[in-house]
């Protein structure tokens, strides 16, 4: 068995032969056989977490809306409607008419152009959207499976992509957001560096950055991965004076210039367009304000708590909103301390994931007008579906089946619930 931390090389992933046979599997087939079987791993998950989506979507919108026993009927085009709400409406009006004001920048290019592509086919924007967010989800539980199964065993990468179908904000994997593909692109860099193969990584990484920013971030990652693993090989190709060998292993480095390329390509396009070629960075005043210490973020939604009535959207939404942030800060300890922690030459992607939370602590939400309560964290529930190396610890607790039910019995009512908050066009993030 594959102990913690263990990683495996490119054309190791061989099936195992009887004692004595020679295995006659061609390479091709022994590097795709261990991902045809992740993919089968996860595809009941997958399926059986659309069909939850579609079950609420249709209940929800025909008995939240429609009138006690009327005979008024809704449309198919009333279904895409009801997940068409907020960032929806902005990555599809970048997708149809462009970046038309500098407003519009803060939303990354490659899921809107993907969606325009998309749409091509489908007709619309909005399906292209969806059609998208769920196939890049697809991509994303055979990614994180084969991730957690190389450096954990095959029952944890079972329940980390169990766990993560089904966490409460979930949903945003079904709606057309860029938040699947983001992760897709990003469990794809994160694996390939862990594997060695830095051009492929820097490649998923830029395409990464072009989706969301925070991806800057696993600039830090291939770095850590590049001398954790390339330094003992060009150390001693220098000492045996094999200069040549050295140099080549070094010129992998320049790889990781593909990650923070991503954003560059999109800051020359901003330039091109509005003459601001940090614009992206710019209108984040419209949302966020900071930088601030990362604990005022928390402090000012305390404080909010404790100002306002229990019974206001405020103080329900700052209390979610604190609680996925200590949920999330906790796991993430415990990722370093106690019987489940990680390796330590597993703890470039535990940086990655106190970075992407600490992050939006920087830059809080911007006060609301008056007589509006301060949403100070403001997509926090979101922001934590990237954090991968959570799930994969709540997978590891798991093999405690009180915690595996425990979680189950929390994590399936509440997808249901935010599920039929956001198909009613209230606010969920």
């Amino acid at each position: 068995m594959q102990t913690r931390g263990d990683v495996e090389k490119p054309g190791q992933e061989t099936p195992t032969a009887l004692v004595g046979e020679e295995t006659t599997q061609p390479r091709w087939q022994s590097m795709i056989w261990p991902w045809w079987n992740a993919t089968l791993a996860v595809l009941p998950i997958f399926l059986i977490t659309r069909i939850i989506f579609i079950l609420l979507t249709y209940f929800g919108m025909v008995l939240f809306t429609v009138p006690n026993y009327s005979i008024h009927a809704l449309s198919s085009i009333d279904f895409l409607k009801s997940w068409s709400h907020w960032d929806v409406h902005r990555y599809a009006t970048i997708a149809a008419q462009g970046y038309v004001t500098p407003t519009y920048s803060a939303f990354f290019p490659l899921f809107p152009l993907l969606e325009h592509v998309v749409s091509l086919v489908t007709g619309g924007v909005v399906v292209a959207g969806m059609l998208i967010s769920n196939i890049a989800f697809l991509g994303t539980l055979i990614v994180l499976y084969r991730f957690v199964e190389t450096e954990f065993d095959s029952d944890t990468a079972s329940r980390t992509t169990l766990y993560l179908a089904i966490f409460p904000t979930a949903l945003f994997f079904f709606a057309a957001y860029n938040e699947s593909l983001f992760l897709f692109l990003m469990l794809l860099s994160v694996y390939t560096m862990r594997r060695g193969l830095w051009w492929v990584a820097g490649l998923f990484g830029g395409l990464a950055t072009l989706t969301r920013s925070i991806a800057l971030l696993l600039l830090v990652v291939f770095l850590y991965e590049f001398v954790r693993q390339e330094w003992p090989r060009l150390r001693l190709a220098w000492h045996e004076q094999r200069h040549w060998q050295a140099l080549k292993l070094l010129s992998n480095l320049l790889a990781s210039l593909l990650i923070p390329l991503g954003l560059g390509i999109y800051a020359y396009y901003l330039g091109r367009r509005f003459n601001d070629p940090l614009a992206f960075s710019h209108v984040e005043r419209y949302w966020r304000v900071g930088p601030f210490p990362p604990w005022h973020g928390p402090y000012l939604a305390t404080r909010s708590i404790l100002a306002f009535s229990p019974y206001t959207f405020s103080t329900t939404h700052n209390l979610i909103d604190l609680t996925m942030l200590a949920l999330f800060f906790a796991l993430l300890m415990l990722c370093f301390v106690g019987p489940e922690r990680f390796a330590v030459n597993q703890w470039s992607i535990l940086a990655f994931g106190l970075m992407a939370l600490m992050y939006p602590l920087f830059f809080p939400g911007i006060p609301g007008g008056v007589g509006l309560a301060y949403d100070v964290l403001p997509s926090m529930q979101r922001f934590v579906l990237e954090i991968f190396p959570c799930f994969i610890l709540l997978a590891r607790l798991g093999r405690r089946s009180w915690f595996h039910q425990i979680y189950l019995l929390l994590a399936l009512p509440l997808l249901a619930f935010f599920v039929l908050q956001f198909i009613t066009g209230h606010w969920t993030v």
